[in-house]
């Protein structure tokens, strides 16, 4: 039996690609997992087929957010706790890209990648940190990327908000030593995903 069964976990962007992965990794180990996402059809759908691999079990729900918001991530995190009492998993994973050089770049374009890449990474660790330190439990996973890693030509706002998460991973890291909470940031490379389509 997995040392996972019954721990909670928030997936976020986890309507599609990388996050629904994540959920449905989660389930298969026995874990509870709140998804979310701003898209409600797609995170309607991701739910349906979640709860077929939960086997009938009321292990998974879906809570639309924007992750960029602080008073949606709060909801988020109110409805998990409410639901399951605890948090033991956040994985920040919502993110959004585009492939422009910097001159093509808009302002708007880069507050949006910003927002939701980084930004919402802050408020989902900054809701969900109250909740661990209560238990002295939990566990933080950033999905940075190599481009978090190493600047990459037409992707200077998405580069930008992964080489901030990695800070932002390893400033958690500093905070929580006391409370020993790991924090990691994985940073993958191409995935075949949604977001990367066309790429």
């Amino acid at each position: 039996m997995s040392h996972l069964k019954d721990q909670v976990a928030i997936v976020t962007g986890g309507g599609s690609g990388i996050g629904l992965a994540v959920a449905r990794a989660a389930l298969s180990e026995g874990m509870r997992v709140t998804i979310c996402g701003r898209d409600k059809e797609k995170l309607s759908l991701a739910l349906s087929e979640l709860k077929k691999s939960a086997k009938g079990e009321e292990r998974v729900i879906a809570v639309p957010a924007d992750v960029s918001v602080a008073s949606e991530v709060e909801e988020m995190v109110r409805k998990t706790v409410e639901t399951w009492n605890r948090i033991d998993l956040l994985v920040n994973n919502a993110g959004v890209a585009q492939w422009a050089p910097i001159e093509e770049t808009s302002e708007s374009d880069w507050d949006r990648i910003q927002s939701i890449n980084l930004k919402g990474a802050f408020l989902c660790t900054k809701s969900v940190l109250p909740v661990m330190k209560r238990r002295r439990s939990g566990y933080i996973v950033n999905i940075s990327s190599l481009a978090g890693k190493e600047g990459m030509g037409e992707m200077s706002a998405y580069s930008s908000s992964k080489f901030g998460l990695i800070g932002l991973t390893e400033s958690l890291l500093s905070e929580a030593v006391e409370h020993r909470f790991p924090a990691t940031a994985i940073c993958p490379g191409f995935v075949d995903t949604p977001m990367v389509a066309g790429a």
